[in-house]
């Protein structure tokens, strides 16, 4: 008799991490721009592009991005802005880490400060969270069934494993030509521009995945009006191409995660002279893990008429993939601006989510967090006449995760699709914001499974020993396979003998006679 085996792909977590990192620098005006009064707006951003595991740890690089818009000393409403990149490059200590595992790392801002030194320098300080996941790609090697064994002496199980089979990171390029619309004024100077990820579809493939979208980019800038203050303007530039993933099949799960590696933004002249187009040029960055859905049939027990089986078995940890659900809703929230000054025109409202706590019930992930919006706006004010409102508004969603249960894992990943505002008052506005959540519930298993059978003929003596004809009692979790297999039966016979079936269920107490069954008894 031959063994079958099947190899299997395990993921094992071998931990997370979670840190802080402080980073914190001085920002210098350029010569060409004026002194700073006041802060209008800021905005960091930490971007990694590489992280290596090595013996015992973690070593990552990226950079911090820090822009600002200022109003200028001594020139009344005049908005100028200045940005800053500066390297990251740290590392976190964990143990049981070596280069062969897989990283997951993600960051985000978890608090800023900002310090005018003088009239040239600004001194920024800035928190970063750093969470770090790392995983092991393992394989092992499973018995599924015996050749030549009958397959009424064979107790097989059924095991549905989810799997990651390939982790890459990759980036494309995506370049286009926008033009303001006829009603804004051309571009006189360029203050910032925010480029966000919206609508992200993805699609795996045999060998590659498929991945499409929209940029959404707000462009900030000065117009050529005499009476201009700041303009701004809203385009959606869809996007779409493939990315080579050697083990990717059809029926795969793809997770990509998108972030804007670099960006250029560089306003240019149209057929009438004017600086009324921007040319866009962007590197997203692609973080792919490509999962499958394993369905075994493994061999969980097994006899044979003569022959004794000896089993080797191992334990393993497996995740189950639950369900997936995609999820989009409104947040819609009425904000009053109490103690800053009164609003006289809302440009521009931008805004980032942060999850707080993500809870699974029955059939149910309960996600809450907060959306932080800023709001400028023109304000009726002399000494103020732009002003920034940050605001806090509480989320808190359910997204159907049919067969979820308490104390499954839940992954969820979120974006802002869309947002939008009126203007309700001098000091009220309403926000609304377009979320999308992506939920993907697992359950972790354990089981065992045989790793190597070795066959040893039974001898005379110990047939001998063995009872040819017994009549039994059903004691509590008996089976009719386990009878026939603790006394050396055929199942069918058993079954026969018995005038049930050999799937029946058998109650305890119940009376069953039993024949044993050996090799001669063939010839």
């Amino acid at each position: 008799m031959e063994l079958v085996r099947e190899k299997i792909v395990l993921n094992k977590h071998i931990g997370r991490e979670m840190t802080q990192v402080l980073l914190e620098g001085d920002i210098i005006v350029p010569d060409i721009k004026p002194d700073i009064s006041s802060v209008l707006k800021s905005e960091a951003e930490v971007v990694i592009s590489k992280a290596n595991p090595a013996a015992g740890r973690i070593s990552y690089s990226g950079k911090l991005t820090v822009k600002i818009l200022y109003l200028a000393k001594d020139q009344g409403d005049l908005v100028h802005s200045i940005s800053i990149t500066s390297p990251v490059d740290d590392f976190i200590n964990m143990e049981g880490v070596d280069p062969s595992m897989w990283i997951e790392l993600n960051t985000s801002i978890a608090g800023t400060e900002y310090r005018i030194v003088n009239d040239r320098k600004l001194n920024y300080r800035i928190v970063s969270d750093v969470v770090v996941n790392v995983t092991q790609n393992a394989s092992a090697q499973m018995v599924k069934g015996i050749d030549l064994l009958p397959a009424a002496q064979q107790k097989t199980a059924k095991l549905s494993m989810s799997n990651m089979v390939e982790k890459k990171s990759d980036e494309f390029t995506i370049k286009d030509e926008l033009t303001l619309p006829g009603i804004r004024p051309a571009i006189k100077e360029l203050l910032s521009t925010n480029i966000s990820i919206a609508s992200k579809e993805v699609r795996v493939n045999a060998g590659r995945v498929d991945i499409s979208g929209n940029l959404l980019v707000t462009p900030l800038y000065i117009g050529t009006d005499e009476d201009s203050v700041i303009e701004f303007a809203e385009f959606e530039m869809p996007f779409s191409g493939a990315i080579d993933v050697a083990s990717a099949k059809e029926g795969n799960f793809g997770d990509v995660n998108l972030s804007i590696l670099e960006s250029a933004v560089t306003p240019t002249p149209d057929a009438d002279g004017e600086d009324r187009a921007l040319d866009i040029e962007v590197i997203v960055g692609a973080d792919i893990k490509i999962s499958e859905v394993q369905e075994l049939t493994i061999l969980e027990d097994a006899y044979s008429i003569d022959q004794s089986l000896v089993m080797s078995k191992e334990s393993l940890e497996y995740s189950h993939l639950v369900c997936r659900n995609k999820n989009q809703f409104n947040v819609k929230e009425t904000v009053s601006i109490e103690e800053g000054p009164e609003i006289l025109q809302i440009l521009t409202v931008s805004g980032n989510m942060r999850l707080e706590e993500t809870k699974v019930v029955d059939d149910k992930v309960v996600v809450e967090g907060i959306v932080v919006a800023d709001i400028l706006y023109v304000a009726g004010s002399d000494e103020t006449p732009l002003s920034n409102h940050q605001a806090i508004l509480p989320v808190r969603q359910v997204v159907e995760t049919r067969g979820s249960r308490l104390g499954m894992d839940a992954v969820v990943e979120q974006s802002i699709d869309h947002i939008g505002f009126n203007m309700l008052s001098s000091n009220e506005v309403e926000l609304r914001f377009v979320l999308n959540m992506d939920a993907t519930v697992t359950q972790t298993g354990k089981a065992e499974y045989i790793s190597d059978i070795e066959f040893t003929p039974l001898a005379a003596e110990q047939m001998d020993q063995m009872p040819s004809m017994v009549v039994l009692c059903v004691q509590k979790n008996d089976s009719l396979w386990s009878i026939a297999k603790k006394y050396n039966a055929s199942l069918e016979e058993l079954a026969a003998i018995n005038d049930i079936e050999s799937t029946a269920e058998l109650a305890v107490g119940q009376k069953l006679l039993v024949v044993k069954k050996v090799a001669s008894d063939e010839e």
